[in-house]
């Protein structure tokens, strides 16, 4: 077993999840997630991002990269953001975009759509 491996499954067993509602939660396959349980494999880019956002921890974490869940550093409240955009439809970021750039416009000032 990989540290990934045994990190994946021990967050499946404390958040109660099965391999099936992580696979729908991350948007890939149960096939894939077996495989990354297993230890035979380990997702990059993308897909490690989706099953780090579904388990709340930072892919850090997940690689073995730190012992901490999450990289606490103050900005909590922007590592909530984050895990949570992957959730958001291609309309909602739109939306939710439009809303950030309408609440601190003289940031976004120089940007152009």
């Amino acid at each position: 077993m990989t540290l990934f491996s045994e990190r994946i499954s021990l967050l499946l067993s404390q958040k109660k999840l099965s391999q099936k509602e992580l696979a729908l939660k991350a948007r890939v396959t149960e096939s894939a997630i077996s495989y990354y349980v297993k230890g035979e494999r380990v997702p990059r880019g993308e897909v490690l991002s989706r099953i780090a956002n579904a388990l709340n921890c930072s892919t850090d974490y997940l690689l073995g990269n730190t012992k901490e869940l999450s990289t606490s550093n103050g900005s909590e409240p922007l590592q909530y953001l984050q895990r949570n955009l992957s959730k958001l439809d291609p309309e909602q970021l739109k939306k939710a975009e439009n809303i950030l750039k309408a609440a601190f416009d003289d940031l976004f000032e120089d940007e152009e759509e």
